[in-house]
């Protein structure tokens, strides 16, 4: 629906910014009611992206169009692959698969979600005018062929150990709808997922109301849903102590720590796909010798890291996958023994006892991530390294990594939407990876051959560059985010490990 700023003024619940602001200075406020089926309350870090799922790269953003559009398979909440409007994926040959779509589903302007809607989306994400951000997600996708109005085979350049996985993140859109507004789509967006778009403010809120029309298993269970964006931490924490939303995200383990003993507010949690890894830029001395490389690894105490800064609300781990991570070898091990007198050794040996090095990382992406690296500076120092922490906008730090220009270490963040371990080593340690200075042909060789590869013989070769990566020194895995919430006392949710809000799961 289109926006309407005369309706959104007046309405009695809108600014959760002034609301929090208020009771901040001693105001009472304005109180939601208990969790209840008729709204859910959400604060978030920030305003989305797009309504558009063309263009779907951050968190906050997936998080909103999640209830916008129906994807053609599902990720449970134990992370397992489920259907979605594909009621089956049949593997027909190591490059064919059958989905067979649920009957009866429909987009909420009546268009029917069939076959041809799945031919067309995928499509549309490939096209170059469209200029998908998640593009690369299907490139691979070769053929598209439309057996019948609730079935269609789709054949991959290659066998695509990740194809369920993709159909997890591809969601669907209205084929004449979508053709007749073009790029517009984004100003008023239709799908057929539980819940239609009511207004979305920039920077104030988005709104969706139940879709009447919802053809999938679970109906909405909310009638009303409202993310607002809300930066500081310590206004969301403010707005679920007073009642101005349900849910909040992204607690600092200060916070989290401080809060865990009120009654008042829940204090929610669970290990994210998310981890801290030191990398270093191999075109910058002394970060090209392997051996310094290794001594970095061997001064960090990753306990800690974990106990102290983040007050145990992280998570320690033995590679650079988080636990959530499938198809990583259960006795892989990529992390480095707490050594400093080796590593001070090393340093000395190395004649760099006392020399300035530069150490780079995002400031506030992330939770403490400016906080880690001065952690893991002070750390370096205390081996003989005369360490110079800089942190900066993560764009501006990405864009240096992607270029080579970046400190000699730095702190990289690692995320992992597959839930696969090839995705994220090829955007992190490819040469052609979306975040990757790294440019090395036999590593390149490694990565090309298991991601051709499936099956136990997939995770042998996952194996095989997990030990690359730890001969190398090429990375060192400190610990897993903890993705923690602060929620009303009456609201009953399990975080998920993607860091997904999933409305139908939150009783």
């Amino acid at each position: 629906m289109a926006s309407n700023p005369d309706l959104t003024r007046r309405h009695i619940l809108s600014g959760l910014g002034a609301m929090t602001a208020a009771a901040t200075i001693g105001s009472p406020g304005i109180a939601f009611a208990q969790v209840s089926g008729d709204s859910l309350i959400v604060g978030q870090t920030g305003d989305i992206m797009s309504l558009d799922p063309a263009y779907r790269l951050d968190t906050l953003t997936g998080i909103v169009q999640k209830h916008l559009y129906s994807s053609v398979l599902s990720r449970m909440p134990d992370m397992s692959v489920g259907p979605g409007v594909a009621k089956s994926a049949e593997r027909l040959s190591p490059t064919r698969w059958r989905l067979v779509l649920r009957d009866g589903m429909t987009f909420s302007n009546g268009e029917p979600v069939d076959a041809e809607a799945v031919k067309y989306t995928i499509a549309r994400l490939n096209a170059e005018e469209t200029k998908s951000p998640i593009r690369s997600f299907f490139v691979n996708l070769k053929t598209v062929e439309v057996e019948s109005p609730n079935a269609v085979v789709i054949e991959t350049e290659a066998p695509d150990a990740l194809f369920q996985a993709r159909m997890t993140n591809l969601q669907l859109v209205p084929p004449k709808y979508t053709a007749g507004v073009g790029l517009k789509f984004n100003e008023a967006p239709i799908g057929s997922g539980p819940y239609v778009l009511d207004r979305w403010r920039r920077n104030e809120e988005v709104v969706l109301l139940a879709n009447p029309t919802y053809g999938g298993e679970a109906k909405p269970k909310y009638k009303r849903i409202v993310f607002r964006p809300v930066p500081e931490e310590i206004a969301r924490i403010s707005a679920v102590k007073t009642g101005a939303a349900h849910l909040v995200t992204s607690l600092s383990p200060n916070q989290a720590a401080s809060l865990s003993s009120n009654e008042d507010v829940q204090v929610l949690k669970v290990e994210s796909n998310r981890v801290m890894v030191v990398q270093f830029n191999p075109f910058a001395e002394p970060a090209t010798n392997p051996l310094f490389r290794r001594a970095v690894g061997l001064a960090i105490n990753r306990d800690e890291l974990i106990r102290g800064l983040m007050k145990g609300y992280a998570s320690p781990v033995k590679t650079i996958y988080a636990s959530s991570i499938q198809g990583v070898p259960a006795d892989a091990q990529g992390d480095f023994p707490y050594n400093p007198n080796e590593a001070r050794k090393i340093i000395e040996d190395l004649g760099l006892k006392g020399k300035e090095i530069e150490l780079a990382g995002a400031a506030g992406r992330y939770p403490l991530d400016r906080e880690t690296a001065l952690a893991v500076g002070a750390q370096l120092r205390r081996v003989g390294l005369d360490v110079k922490v800089r942190t900066e906008e993560y764009g501006s730090f990405a864009t240096k990594i992607k270029s080579n220009t970046v400190a000699p270490i730095f702190i990289q963040p690692h995320g992992n939407v597959w839930l696969d371990p090839l995705p994220q080593i090829i955007a992190f340690f490819y040469s052609k990876g979306h975040w990757s200075g790294w440019k090395e042909p036999a590593l390149d060789a490694m990565i090309d051959k298991a991601n051709q590869a499936d099956g136990p013989e997939r995770v042998a070769l996952v194996g095989q560059l997990i030990k690359k990566l730890r001969d190398d020194a090429s990375a060192v895995p400190l610990f897993a985010h903890e993705v923690v919430y602060a929620a009303a006392p009456s609201l009953k949710w399990r975080p998920r490990a993607d860091d997904l809000i999933i409305a139908e799961e939150i009783g």
